[in-house]
């Protein structure tokens, strides 16, 4: 059954209700009428991904010149979950060697060293491209580069961190592939200098990561707004047109907008992400709706102006946060609060929780140092929630769908797809243009029959980590040099 239309009103976030101007495409060819005969390219959702990959498509010799580009949405512009974040674009560290290499019955991603290291500098390297194209372009959309608190605040975890870094560093010296990278990576192992330099009470150590944060609603609508603006390609964006289904035939792909009509194109890439599951049923198993919620908080005096946040953050057993230029905090916990069956398997994002609400209400009074007395209009302001896509591997599912000539996807980010997403679209559009793998985006993400049967024979479904005894978490764990040798 098609996700949409919905038969609820979703929440409203910090981002989409401050991005509601003349420019900002909201209803943008909601009345208009769908372009007949067959078009070159249609791709299905305009969140993040469907705009930079119509973007980069549509810029002068990616391939698209003179083609025609049709981008569908079943709402507006990043209406889901790329307007519904936390405003990250947070490259991930060596944190993730433990929650990657561990094997898929355990709930890990199944990946060797080498994989981890392919994702950890793929993931740099879309920061540098989302900076770069800021840049270029001159878009106002509140983009900050800088570092990211990460914070440690159990001695056990601190010793795993440390383990984790220094084995990062000795697969960095020892790989042809990466040894020339650099990376301004730096661990803070004394408690004191990490209380002083998170302001995080518990704070045992932290480390000091590259990191980037924007406003995602602004972003996206840019993005798309360029591709709408290219002289090299014919983009044409029509929002409140979902898709029912996709099928193909004699080489072209038949797309089913029920009452808006059928667009047939020569190639189709599905952005959807959480929703795919109801356009590629063969996903169903494999990319796992997950509700996550996040909100923002007005912070008093003591933590604004020149005495405001530096960096972004992610906290052991506590949340993820930014500092945005003028709004505050925007923040949602890494924690599972809710038990797992009201998070995962949910594609209804017109509601919050109490328990997270009660969460994200008191986190900062809580654990930040001398946060203070919360006036009237300062603390929590907003909750909203959205619905992610947890790939039941943990990384992407990018690339030709097997099975189903002229279809492509990017899906399955788990809830980290603005640290990856853009670099995708980029190596994407290669893939459309020339047939063949892009080999700057890891393999490791690359959508395959032995993929898929691999993982339904020995991945684990997040509803069932107790039962299979999985506690793996982000913060948690570290692998032996064997383990990261094999």
């Amino acid at each position: 059954m098609p996700a949409f239309p919905q038969s609820f009103t979703s929440t409203v976030s910090h981002w989409q209700e401050t991005n509601r101007g003349p420019t900002s495409l909201w209803s943008h060819g909601r009345d208009a009428k769908l372009p007949s005969g067959v078009v070159d390219y249609v791709i299905v959702g305009a969140g993040a991904t469907g705009a930079s990959l119509a973007y980069q498509l549509s810029s002068p010799g990616a391939g698209a010149d003179g083609k025609s580009i049709v981008l569908l949405d079943a709402k507006d512009v990043a209406s889901c979950a790329s307007g519904r974040n936390g405003g990250h674009v947070a490259p991930r560290a060596w944190a993730i060697f433990p929650l990657l290499m561990a094997p898929l019955e355990k709930g890990g991603g199944g990946l060797n060293a080498e994989q981890v290291l392919d994702i950890i500098f793929f993931e740099q390297d879309n920061l540098k491209l989302v900076d770069s194209i800021i840049k270029r372009e001159g878009l106002a959309v509140d983009f900050w580069h800088g570092y990211r608190c990460e914070v440690l605040n159990t001695p056990e975890s601190a010793a795993d961190n440390l383990r984790n870094f220094q084995l990062l560093q000795k697969l960095v010296a020892n790989s042809p592939k990466y040894r020339h990278r650099k990376v301004d990576w730096t661990v803070i192992t004394d408690p004191d200098e990490a209380k002083r330099l998170s302001r995080v009470n518990d704070a045992v150590a932290c480390n000091r990561v590259p990191s980037g944060s924007w406003h995602p609603h602004r972003g996206v609508t840019a993005l798309l707004r360029l591709a709408l603006a290219s002289t090299a390609a014919n983009v044409q964006f029509f929002s409140w047109a979902p898709v029912a289904g996709i099928t193909t035939a004699n080489g072209l792909v038949s797309v089913d907008c029920g009452a808006r009509g059928v667009i047939t194109a020569r190639q189709v890439v599905i952005a959807t992400n959480a929703y795919t599951r109801h356009l590629l049923p063969e996903t169903q198993d494999l990319l796992i709706p997950r509700l996550a919620q996040a909100c923002r908080v007005v912070p008093p005096a003591s933590y604004a102006g020149p005495r405001g946040l530096s960096t972004t953050y992610t906290v052991q057993d506590g949340p993820y946060l930014i500092q945005t230029p003028n709004s505050g905090l925007i923040f949602g916990p890494y924690p599972l609060i809710d038990e797992p069956e009201r998070v995962f398997n949910v594609e209804d994002d017109s509601y919050t929780t109490p328990g997270v609400h009660a969460w994200l209400e008191s986190w900062c009074r809580d654990h930040f140092i001398n946060w203070g007395k919360e006036s009237a209009g300062e603390g929590l302001v907003e909750h909203w929630s959205g619905v992610i896509c947890q790939s039941i591997d943990l990384r992407p599912f990018v690339g030709a769908v097997p099975g189903r000539p002229g279809v492509f996807i990017s899906a399955g980010y788990s809830g980290h797809g603005m640290a990856q997403l853009v670099n995708i679209t980029r190596g994407l559009v290669n893939q459309l243009r020339t047939g063949q793998w892009d080999d700057a985006i890891p393999r490791s993400f690359a959508l395959t029959e032995s993929r898929m049967e691999r993982a339904r024979a020995k991945a684990v479904h997040p509803l069932d980590y107790e039962k299979r005894g999985v506690t793996l978490r982000y913060f948690n764990g570290t692998v032996s040099d064997e383990v990261a040798n094999l």
